[in-house]
């Protein structure tokens, strides 16, 4: 049987997904310089470890989208969105890894 959506925050997983994946793919073709440079510009620092890197990006991806309660963090197989019980994994370019593992 299918899950159905238990509050509001549940019936915005799609288009917080789908924005969340559209500036993944805006970010796909970029160089490791061009990434760094643009996490820098969406969050005025300059990240330094791997931990203030992960955030940053974090921050970078999800600057100006209203998330309605959803969740944003780093999951082994790309970024999870995650709410209450329910989660979705979307999968992150190979240039954004590298990226996050320096």
């Amino acid at each position: 049987m299918p899950i159905r959506p238990h509050d509001l925050a549940d019936l915005y997983l799609a288009p917080v997904a789908l924005e969340v994946d559209r500036r993944l793919e805006e970010m796909a073709d970029l160089s490791a310089d061009d990434v760094r440079y643009r996490v820098i510009l969406s969050t005025d620092r300059e990240p330094g470890t791997a931990e203030e890197r992960e955030e940053s990006l974090l921050e970078a991806l999800t600057r100006g989208i209203d998330l309605h309660g959803w969740q944003v963090s780093r999951h082994p197989r790309g970024l999870s969105l995650s709410h209450d019980a329910y989660g979705l994994v979307l999968g992150i370019p190979a240039n954004l890894v590298s990226y996050l593992d320096g």
